[in-house]
This record gives C-alpha cells, sequence and structure tokens, in this order.
C-alpha cells in the first residue's frame, strides 16, 4: 500500500472550551459519525512517526466548524500533522453544543490522532 493512499484512523474526542460558571448548563458539541478522512502525511509515514494535535474550533449551532475560528491550541511538533489538521478541520461534522436544549456556537478543542496501522508497527519492531 503506497504512503500517498493511507489514511489517518482518526481518534475525534471533544474537550469543553470553556469552563466559566455561566458554561456549567452547556453541554459541549460532539463529533459525529462518518468524519471524513484525513492523508497521513506521506514523509512522516515512511518515517514511522506518529503524533496528536490539538486544535481549537468554534463549532455553530447547526454543528459546522467556522472556519476562521480554527487554530492550533498544541502542536504535534511535527508541521506535516500541524497543516493536515488545519487543512481537514473545516469539513469535521459535529452535533451541537447546547444550552437548556438549544443549540448554540461554541469553542472546542478537538485532538487529532495520526496513529499508524498495526500492520506498519509490526514491521517496523521486526528484527
Amino acid at each position: 500500500m503506497r504512503a500517498e493512499r493511507l489514511m489517518l484512523v482518526v481518534l475525534l474526542t471533544v474537550a469543553c472550551g470553556g469552563g466559566t460558571a455561566s458554561d456549567d448548563d452547556v453541554v459541549p458539541a460532539t463529533p459525529v459519525a462518518g468524519q471524513p478522512e484525513i492523508p497521513y502525511p506521506p514523509e512522516l509515514f515512511e518515517r514511522q512517526i506518529e503524533g496528536e494535535v490539538l486544535l481549537y474550533v468554534v463549532v455553530d449551532s447547526a454543528g459546522i466548524v467556522l472556519r476562521d475560528s480554527t487554530r492550533i491550541a498544541r502542536s504535534s511538533g511535527q508541521s506535516a500533522f500541524d497543516a493536515a489538521a488545519m487543512a481537514a478541520a473545516p469539513a469535521l461534522k459535529f452535533q451541537p453544543a447546547r444550552r437548556s436544549g438549544v443549540a448554540i456556537m461554541y469553542p472546542i478543542q478537538v485532538p487529532i490522532r495520526f496513529t499508524l496501522p498495526d500492520t506498519t508497527r509490526s514491521i517496523k519492531d521486526s528484527p
């Protein structure tokens, strides 16, 4: 399998972005099934490097990431991972955050993990 064709297995979890007293009744946005695949940067795949980028995004009341809101909250230390995560962010979809049952715009942090397939790890670990 060619590195350019390998796609990232993305584990999306959400960390609530507020934390103020007025945010106590907010249920944060949650990722929906069927997220787009994010291409694994070929040079990092070839070097068998894994990493995680923590993105800060604002999700609107329809569950869509506001493009201009996206920034890197914590870098992976690899610019190719950071760039791939930033490029993919606008396509991510969420169930919107809710306050008192009403959908609202709300900031969240989204970890995007770049993980090698198990078969690659087996090859890497073999003598």
